[in-house]
């Protein structure tokens, strides 16, 4: 089953919209949250995306959820970083 990361400038909107996604289907895909920078503050962290996908990258693929279009720079981005 394809994987998901959710990735948001919010880590409260992205953990929010996890947990009611995994309210509805409870044997959903594997999910990461790639949300919020490290000290907390809104923004998006390509190294922080590229681990997520790394985390749950499976041979059926990654799809990459985003919420504001800065967010896609950033995903871009983080393709860089993924481990081959």
């Amino acid at each position: 089953m394809i994987s998901i990361v959710v990735v948001s400038h919010s880590r409260e909107l992205a953990e929010a919209a996890v947990a009611l996604a995994r309210e509805v289907a409870t044997d959903g895909p594997q999910v990461a949250i790639a949300a919020g920078m490290p000290d907390g503050g809104f923004g998006t962290d390509a190294t922080a995306i590229a681990k997520a996908i790394n985390e749950v990258a499976n041979d059926e693929g990654v799809l990459v959820l985003l919420d504001l279009g800065s967010a896609i720079l950033s995903a871009q981005m983080s393709l860089e970083f993924l481990d081959e």
